[in-house]
């Protein structure tokens, strides 16, 4: 059995096709499986058990280059692929490919590509709705976190790291991520600043930002509105050691994005601030530590923008973010 796996991008969008890759590997122990993903997103399956091999795709690769992966995939014969991604250009892969059953979700344009077309929505949480896509193959899905293996090494770099910033073992860090390429993700620098000074002077934390390369400019923003100092900037790693920088902290807060994903895999309570998306599909159901703060001013499910000013985003008060800190630190004894 050979089985082809298909999410294009993002690094939240990899990350919650983990649970299918799991029910994947138990339905089917000893198939060769494969993922289909681009950079840097692969960088979440590096170490996943779970897969044989991982497709790299560059992203806005020529056309040349897509031909050539084409041929690639058609020599593999497989017996199964399953899109995940559902866009035009995965759509196209998954019926190239040539196998037999082709599953993914259900579009009056593209339905003729995938032998198996799955009407999805029973699941609101997106890694559960990837799982209705297993469903229609008979495989049976296992509704467990998302993950994100990393190996010793990340841990050791994570260790040395923090200790070359000058925490000592018994202080506590407070990760702190407040970048986003899409605006519609970006609650004001202000705020996030208004937050970092509270923990610094009520609980006496370290904050750490975390970014990726080309986002320092988000958290000079925020320590600029600042009145406590916080640990210093650094070269940005990759994101298995951010994953491992993650275990080391004992709680996140930030915008809805990658480094939200990956804290949420590390296993500790993190408090994410939602605007456009709807929160409850990018959080983990019933969980206690892993919160989504939204405000919908009545237009969340139709949203209209760019042609509003943001209210989902701007009317999130610091208070309430908070007060739901506040809760988990209370009920997880956090500090």
């Amino acid at each position: 059995m050979k089985i082809l796996l298909i999410q294009l991008r993002r690094i939240g969008d990899v990350m919650m096709c983990t649970p299918a890759v799991r029910s994947v590997r138990k339905a089917y122990p000893d198939a060769i499986i494969h993922f289909l993903t681009e950079q840097p997103a692969a960088q979440v399956l590096q170490y996943n058990p779970f897969i044989n091999k991982i497709i790299k795709l560059q992203k806005d690769s020529p056309f040349a280059d897509k031909l050539k992966l084409i041929s690639q995939l058609r020599k593999e014969k497989y017996d199964l692929v399953i899109d995940f991604h559902n866009n035009p250009s995965s759509g196209w892969f998954t019926f190239l490919s040539g196998a037999k059953k082709r599953v993914g979700k259900y579009h009056k344009l593209r339905k003729i590509l995938y032998t198996h077309p799955v009407k999805t929505g029973k699941y609101f949480y997106t890694a559960y709705s990837k799982l209705s896509l297993l469903e229609e193959t008979g495989i049976k899905p296992l509704f467990t976190k998302i993950d994100f293996f990393i190996s010793n090494k990340e841990r050791y770099f994570a260790k040395n790291f923090l200790k070359n910033l000058g925490i000592k073992e018994n202080e506590k860090i407070i990760t702190v991520s407040p970048v986003s390429r899409q605006p519609y993700k970006v609650w004001p620098a202000e705020n996030f600043a208004n937050i970092c000074d509270y923990l610094i002077e009520k609980h006496g934390v370290k904050i750490l930002f975390i970014y990726g390369p080309g986002e320092e400019h988000f958290i000079e923003d925020v320590k600029s509105m600042m009145n406590n100092d916080t640990l210093p900037l650094y070269p940005p790693f990759s994101l298995a050691e951010t994953r491992a920088v993650f275990e080391k902290a004992v709680m996140h807060i930030g915008n809805d994005n990658g480094p939200m994903h990956i804290a949420i895999s590390s296993g500790i309570p993190t408090v994410a601030i939602f605007g456009k998306p709807m929160a409850a599909r990018w959080t983990p159901p019933d969980s206690y530590i892993n919160t989504g703060i939204e405000y919908d001013p009545g237009c969340k499910k139709n949203c209209t923008y760019p042609e509003c000013g943001l209210e989902c985003l701007k009317l999130i008060t610091t208070e309430r973010v908070i007060d739901e800190i506040e809760n988990i630190i209370k009920n997880e004894e956090l500090l």
